[in-house]
């Protein structure tokens, strides 16, 4: 500006001293925002969200919709989402709501994090970023921008980790209650199963793409309960990615996951998108209903006592082999929490694990399996 020598130049150098005196920020030098993300090469798709001048947003599975302005997520860093709808404008917005971000080109974005997003579905290179909006040598991860002691962390970690459930229950509750039955979801991509852009990396010993959230869809005999978990699925993507966004280190070199699993089909949701194929085998198909974390969730603490029938009968249609398999089966679904004991009966209690109900440790659980196996099956009676 000290070259200028034109009124022009003057009131160009004037609104530029300006900006910067506002604190306004553009991201980092080495990942900048997206000055027009509507006149962007490769975001064209864009466009078609373009309704007299606003972007028009329809949640999944909803029949309503919402405009945000054309400038959102472009050309400087702010909070974009606050206060709009429909995740931002309630008494109790998600913590993320307040925070700066912009959309990035992620071939010209290094040293943060940034996530694909999936608020405009047809658009399928949009990216965005908290890291570029926050000051050099500082963190958007909430965990790195703590000072206290250990005991002080642990405990805030506890809170923030507690709101981001909150905002993900709150999430799929909206998408839930706005479901129209007549809407069609589409997961787009979101397949974890043969994962062609997941790559194997050391620290999370698995195949993940860190920049998208992945589906393991069930169908149900319902096909609107299959239509509803799919939008579900669509519907939490949005939290994951954002709290992604803010969370995970440049390097995803810390391991943390973010999950869900729908009730009536068995459909499983989770950032980052990982290959799973292999968590299925040709005899079982991956349900998370039956993971402990799962029933932990759904069903509380409780106390359980399996009453395995081993009488004559049993032998009949490999029967005992089915008993054998469900017992370990339920087993597998209890936690520290739980207690259990075993009871093997033909005519009467045939025998029994332990005179006491026991806490489903790691240990404890080996032990049950095992003698769960030892015990005959086939006693007569």
């Amino acid at each position: 500006c000290s070259m200028a020598s034109t009124p022009q130049q003057v009131a160009v150098c004037f609104v530029a001293a300006v900006a910067v005196a506002w604190g306004q920020s553009y991201g980092r030098d080495d990942c900048r925002c997206i000055g027009n993300v509507l006149a962007y090469p490769g975001l064209e798709a864009l466009k078609n969200y373009l309704v007299n001048s606003e972007l028009k947003y329809t949640p999944p599975g909803s029949s309503n919709s919402y405009t945000f302005p054309s400038t959102y997520g472009s050309e400087q860093c702010k909070a974009h989402d606050n206060p709009l709808p429909p995740y931002c404008s309630g008494d109790t917005p998600p913590g993320w709501c307040q925070v700066k971000w912009c959309y990035v080109d992620p071939s010209e974005c290094g040293g943060v994090a940034k996530i694909k997003s999936r608020f405009f579905t047809d658009v399928d290179n949009l990216y965005f970023s908290y890291g570029t909006c926050v000051d050099s040598g500082a963190s958007a991860n909430t965990y790195e921008s703590w000072t206290d002691n250990v005991v002080t962390k642990t405990k805030k970690m506890i809170e923030l980790v507690e709101d981001y459930a909150r905002s993900a229950r709150f999430q799929l509750e909206k998408t839930y209650s706005d479901f129209d039955t007549d809407a069609a979801c589409n997961l787009g991509g979101q397949d974890m199963c043969n994962c062609t852009e997941c790559k194997y990396w050391d620290d999370w010993k698995s195949s993940v793409l860190f920049t998208d959230v992945g589906t393991l869809p069930r169908a149900s005999a319902d096909s609107q309960e299959t239509n509803a978990a799919t939008c579900l699925a669509e519907g939490i993507a949005t939290t994951y990615q954002r709290t992604a966004a803010i969370e995970a280190d440049p390097d995803f070199a810390r391991v943390g996951y973010q999950y869900f699993a729908d009730q009536f089909t068995g459909s499983y949701t989770q950032w980052p998108k990982e290959d799973a194929c292999s968590w299925s085998t040709a005899e079982h198909t991956y349900d998370p209903r039956y993971r402990d974390w799962y029933a932990a969730g759904a069903t509380g603490p409780k106390d359980i006592v399996i009453v395995v029938d081993v009488s004559g009968s049993m032998v009949q249609n490999g029967r005992h082999e089915m008993a054998k398999a469900a017992t370990e089966q339920i087993l597998d679904t209890l936690t520290w929490k739980d207690f259990v004991n075993i009871v093997l009966f033909n005519n009467h209690a045939a025998t029994i694990y332990s005179r006491n109900l026991v806490p489903v440790t790691e240990q404890n659980r080996a032990k049950l399996k095992a003698w769960a196996n030892r015990q005959g099956r086939e006693r007569g009676g």
